[in-house]
């Protein structure tokens, strides 16, 4: 018995042993295989703690071009509730990648916080980018039509403004009526409407993936447009929103020097700052307005006195400010957050106005403010801050529309706030900036996606509602760089434009012969306004910035002419037809045969030389890169002389490039270049190509399009 319990143990033993061998013999791997991706980020070779940071990185960079219906927009991570999940079991993967299997268990490398919310989202972004479309359509036609003729259309365009219920259906909602004094139910509309929860299942997908683009459409759903009494979500709209109406706020002022005061703010103030959200039910606080409110009333009991200083501009100017010298001033953004509370809280309040002892401003020959302001100089459409007296921000801006009556106040501010992420909604607009720096009120300097330029007239007709726009990398230089308090300089400008259409002169057809030489258009404008040249065939002319055209073939283009506006002159447009006709072919002269020496006889006559076809071929027609960086570009030609480098947009100070294909870039931007051989005795003029070099201050994650894992919550 003894014995057999030993043979049994021995045989357990080496079970157990082959068992433990077998174990040990699952291979753990250490890294991914090579030209690996996780969600479109490149893992290759990384272990498990190298790929979740740069995963990390690509989530925390990460923005998706989302094409939807009729409207583009950009989404950020932050928009999306994209988060990395730090539960994510990476290893899991490594082991899988490496057998080339699928994973044992289901691994999610994202969170997606506001999936719940994504719908609401989508429909916030598409009605941003409608309304932010039609006003810069409207101010296209104002810029583009005459005056007088226009005048009801434009009264007409001012009025509209896109709302999600202008697509009929709609549910029922609430509003405000002014002469109730009250929010009301509106009933709705019943039938068919735009339906968005396909659209937002399919940017899922696309966010799982990482990926830097999707086009969505919206599906087709019934809307049960009930009455407003019969609504639920209705009423309780009502009673939420008519809440806000029920307070008071009481503002006492009371200064150490002067007479007290007290403001009151109610039901019909209130009103004026709540905002109806797109849901139709939801009701918030207009925090610029509000905050333009506050800013008035602290300006209003402000008993501190004032000298005149007088500020240089960068530019050069001499210009007076008011200079601070004692006295009391009330502090705007205390008082806005003490009423904003109150109101928030729905609770009738008595606030009291923080008021702090002014101090005297030193001058000198000029006030300096301490080396540490901005500058708004409304004239040439400039954003400058400096810090420690360094100027670290110089930037092309668009300020307040004149024409509409939307011009930025000049004078002497301070920065009372530092915002990012956030909207800002007005009367007909609601858009999303990532950096807000409000120092009048409601008008502050900000980032503008929907611009595509910056700088020149824009502002005279088609500028902002009074915030000073800025392309994204100058607003978040100048977030960074300023600090609460810090003054704001705001100066030159015009207080109306003339309206006046603009004329043109020089020729409006040209006709011409192939082999010609270049020749100048000879356009101009008045007032001296800055053109711009476009032909809408460069493989029968070529026209450069300054006009000058190039015969490049046979055949008709039409060449399109636009002007800046000006303080007395309106945008305009002139198109010119060129017509480029064949070179004739001299005759061949054939020798008769009496005229024919008799050894030349069989003398052939010259057959005229057959040109070859040039060609030219980038390696990449899209470059990316940081300042200072440099690169280089395949440029292949067959032709018998060297390429012609062009630029055909954006910024041609942003990059170089050579016709070696080396490319530096310089600051950030954007620039295009056109590339071509010219025409020669052997060769014909080669087909033109184009290379889009993009320059950003901050490098950015490459983002390949293919996928592997792509699980997400």
């Amino acid at each position: 018995m003894k014995k057999k319990s030993i043979k049994l143990l021995v045989v357990l033993a080496c079970v157990l042993m082959a068992l433990g061998m077998a174990g040990c013999g699952k291979k753990a791997y250490k890294t991914f295989p090579e030209k690996y991706k996780l969600a479109s980020v490149d893992v290759g070779g990384m272990t498990a703690d190298e790929a979740k940071k740069a995963i990390k990185t690509a989530v925390g960079k990460y923005k998706i071009s989302v094409k939807l219906d009729d409207a583009s927009f950009d989404m950020t991570a932050k928009d999306l509730g994209l988060k990395y999940n730090d539960k994510a079991d990476l290893q899991e993967l490594i082991n899988a990648a490496n057998k080339d299997k699928k994973p044992e268990k289901q691994v999610k490398l994202f969170k997606m916080d506001k999936s719940d919310e994504l719908e609401t989202a989508l429909v916030d972004s598409y009605i941003t980018a409608k309304t932010q479309s039609q006003s810069d359509a409207t101010a296209q036609s104002d810029t583009d039509a005459e005056a007088n003729d226009d005048e009801q259309k434009k009264a007409e365009a001012d009025t509209q403004t896109f709302d999600i219920r202008s697509i009929v259906p709609y549910r029922a909602t609430i509003a405000y009526n002014a002469e109730a004094g009250q929010f009301e139910g509106v009933d709705g509309v019943s039938g068919d409407a735009p339906v968005y929860d396909n659209a937002a299942t399919n940017l899922t997908s696309a966010v799982k993936e990482l990926k830097d683009k999707v086009e969505l459409t919206s599906a087709t759903g019934y809307v049960d447009g009930e009455k407003a009494t019969d609504s639920d979500l209705v009423k309780k709209a009502l009673k939420e929103a008519n809440a806000y109406l029920d307070v008071m706020v009481t503002c006492n002022f009371t200064p150490a020097t002067g007479e007290a005061a007290t403001e009151t703010v109610g039901k019909d103030q209130i009103a004026q700052w709540l905002i109806v959200g797109n849901d139709g039910l939801s009701v918030s606080l207009d925090g610029e307005n509000m905050a333009t409110y506050c800013t008035e009333l602290a300006k209003k009991h402000d008993v501190s006195k004032k000298k005149t200083g007088q500020f240089k501009t960068t530019g050069g100017s001499v210009i007076n400010v008011p200079v601070t010298s004692s006295g009391q001033t009330v502090d705007g953004n205390k008082l806005y957050e003490a009423i904003a509370e109150a109101i928030n809280n729905k609770k009738s309040a008595t606030v009291e106005a923080v008021y702090s002892e002014a101090k005297e401003e030193e001058t000198g020959e000029y006030v300096t403010y301490g080396g540490n302001y901005c500058e708004v100089d409304l004239t040439n459409q400039m954003v400058y801050v400096y810090k420690n007296g360094e100027l670290v921000v110089s930037s092309q801006c668009v300020t307040g529309c004149i024409s509409k009556g939307h011009g930025t106040p000049t004078g002497v501010y301070s920065i009372f706030s530092r915002d990012k992420d956030r909207y800002l909604r007005g009367d007909g607009y609601k858009s999303w900036v990532n950096f807000f720096i409000p120092f009048n009120g409601g008008i502050g300097f900000h980032d503008a996606s929907w611009r595509s330029t910056f700088g020149g007239n824009i502002y005279l007709y088609s500028g902002s509602h009074g915030c000073i726009n800025m392309p994204y990398s100058a607003a978040k230089k100048l977030y960074e760089n300023v600090t609460l308090d810090e003054k704001v300089i705001v100066y030159g400008g015009v207080d109306k434009v003339a309206g006046k259409a603009q004329s043109f002169g020089g020729a409006g057809s040209y006709n011409v012969t192939e082999g010609d030489g270049a020749f100048n258009l000879g356009v101009t404008a008045e007032d001296n306004a800055k053109l711009t040249y476009s032909s809408d065939n460069e493989g029968v002319v070529r026209v450069d910035e300054n006009g000058n055209v190039t015969i490049a073939g046979v055949g008709t283009a039409t060449i399109t002419v636009k002007s800046e506006a000006t303080t007395s002159y309106k945008a305009g447009s002139k198109t010119i037809t060129i017509t480029v006709n064949a070179k004739p072919q001299p005759e061949l002269q054939r020798p008769t045969v009496q005229q024919q020496p008799e050894q030349n006889s069989q003398q052939q006559v010259p057959k005229p030389v057959t040109k070859k076809n040039a060609n030219v071929s980038v390696g990449k027609s899209e470059i990316m890169l940081n300042v200072n960086e440099t690169s280089n570009i395949d440029i292949k030609t067959i032709s018998d002389t060297v390429v012609t480098i062009e630029t055909s947009g954006g910024d041609a100070a942003v990059a170089s490039l050579g016709i070696d294909g080396s490319i530096v870039a310089k600051k950030a931007g954007q620039v295009k270049y056109k590339i071509y051989c010219k025409a020669t005795s052997n060769y014909n003029e080669s087909n033109i190509v184009y290379i889009t070099i993009n320059v950003k201050e901050t490098s950015e994650l490459q983002q390949p399009e293919t996928s592997e894992i792509n699980n997400a919550e």
